[in-house]
């Protein structure tokens, strides 16, 4: 019995511990974001630097093997009887697993928000406001639609997963130019192994924390894969909450020097910004996407269909979990997403007044 009381004092002490840091985090807020935010950045830059030069996320082969090592214990435990420690032993590591992601980077959700952070004043808008700020980023993505390369289909081609990488990073590095909080030093960008399995589940990225590796689905829409390999990068700056990576990739994808970039920014943003005119005025919406350019328009035709093929019960299962997740933060769930535009229409008046 005496290695089931350690594991319970141990799972216990954990807990306690992750509790702390959590009310420290959510009530006193300037005293544990003074060291946070710069320790969890440089905590993903030494993880992202040490597994970099890995060509795959290496927490995929580490997440079978810690299942695998997990069904072996329990196989070995029912067949000596030390099912009671095999189950401590479980609630031990799940607590440290729980432990290790808000002392590394979890805690991030409470931090200030991006708009604090530089100065960007966001508020509430009008109908009117949403419809001005959505009307200029289709005009700017109708614009770069009619530059980047296709192919006889029409369809945008992409280049190699590493080059889109690698620009990201440049992307983030002209970023820092203005402002050092956007300097990233995670190495690369990944493509998941199970790229399709991803897809499935209606994911387009992940960013673990535990080996500060940003990974992307390859199988997600081609068009939206640079937004979304920005989008991952962002959370290595030690920034957790969704809508403001999605308003992270944005601006990296502006910055960008490709033309594929910059469209894939802000097709993002207008689609972010069209849906949210959609559901306050449909006609407005309508009238909008009209005067959308043919190649626009096209690869909009080509992002619905993409998506079909694997829409499902796996999906909604998956993004069920997500929402979960999400809520456990204080985000309002996956349709916090929807939050990004509050970002956006800031940025658009903040470059137009």
């Amino acid at each position: 019995m005496f290695k089931p009381i350690r594991n319970l004092i141990g799972a216990g002490a954990l807990a306690v511990l992750t509790a702390a840091a959590v009310g420290l985090a959510h009530f006193l807020p300037e005293f544990w974001f003074s060291f946070y935010t710069d320790f969890s950045r440089t905590a993903m830059g030494w993880l992202g630097a040490a597994f970099g030069w890995i060509p795959f996320p290496i927490w995929e082969p580490l997440l079978v093997l810690i299942a695998a090592a997990l069904i072996a214990g329990l196989i070995y435990a029912i067949k000596h009887k030390k099912i009671l420690g095999w189950l401590t032993g479980l609630l031990e590591f799940a607590v440290l697993m729980v432990f290790l992601f808000m002392g590394l980077w979890g805690l991030n959700h409470f931090a200030p928000t991006i708009g604090e952070q530089t100065g960007l004043e966001v508020g509430e808008y009008s109908v009117d406001q949403l419809k001005q700020a959505a009307a200029w980023y289709a005009e700017q993505a109708s614009f770069y639609a009619e530059g980047v390369e296709r192919d006889g289909n029409g369809d945008v081609i992409l280049p190699e997963f590493e080059a889109m990488s690698d620009e990201a990073g440049e992307c983030y590095g002209r970023l820092a130019e203005y402002n050092e909080r956007f300097a990233v030093s995670v190495p690369r960008v990944k493509p998941l192994l199970v790229s399709e399995a991803f897809a499935y589940m209606g994911t387009s990225g992940i960013f673990v924390c535990y080996t500060g590796e940003a990974s992307v689905s390859t199988e997600s829409f081609g068009l939206t894969q640079p937004f979304t390999i920005c989008h991952e990068l962002g959370h290595s700056l030690a920034v957790a909450r969704e809508d403001e990576t999605n308003y992270l990739a944005f601006l990296a994808c502006r910055a960008s020097q490709d033309e594929l970039f910059r469209y894939s920014g802000y097709y993002c943003a207008f689609i972010y910004c069209y849906n949210a005119l959609y559901a306050e005025s449909p006609s407005a919406a309508k009238s909008l996407w009209d005067r959308c350019s043919e190649e626009m328009l096209h690869d909009s035709d080509v992002h619905v269909e993409h998506n079909k093929q694997y829409e499902g019960k796996v999906q909604d299962t998956a993004q069920a979990v997500n929402d979960a997740y999400l809520k456990t933060f204080d985000e309002a769930g996956v349709k916090s997403y929807g939050l990004v535009v509050d970002y956006l229409i800031a940025e658009y008046f903040s470059s137009h007044s």
